[in-house]
């Protein structure tokens, strides 16, 4: 193991799995996605992503979308995210149309985080950290 260690604020995930659950008819659907990680060796994330409400927007300075948990005795993260409709939209009907690549999300998190060069995450308790933005790079060909 290496001593060099590098301070990022992205997690960089591969989507594995993704469904939609509906937990009751007066409820908006949550998208689940199970994530394998790029930039963070041996580690899976669980997403939640809901759609932001009608009539609301996003600021144009830092916001919080939603958080993280990083749990520290296994290499889970566990997350929700909340995303403008539209993009909510395209993600799912991406999605639902078995790219010919995995769909790539990236999220921006207000706290920087050491990882080695190797990937390996250093926390030394579980970690709770907010999100501030979320990129996606769906596949079409």
């Amino acid at each position: 193991m290496t001593d060099e260690w590098q301070q990022t604020d992205q997690i960089v995930m591969s989507v594995q799995t993704a469904e939609i659950r509906q937990s009751g008819i007066n409820e908006a659907p949550t998208l689940n996605l199970s994530c394998g990680l790029v930039n963070i060796a041996r580690g899976q994330c669980f997403l939640k992503i809901k759609a932001k409400k009608q009539g609301s927007d996003f600021d144009n300075g830092v916001i919080s979308i939603g958080s993280l948990t990083i749990e520290i005795d296994r290499p889970v993260i566990q997350g929700t995210a909340t995303i403008p409709k539209s993009l909510y939209d395209s993600l799912v009907t991406r999605l639902a149309s078995a790219p010919p690549r995995p769909v790539s999300i990236s999220l921006t998190i207000a706290q920087k985080l050491a990882v080695s060069l190797e990937g390996d995450l250093r926390i030394n308790d579980v970690t709770e950290v907010v999100v501030n933005n979320l990129s996606v790079t769906m596949p079409l060909k």
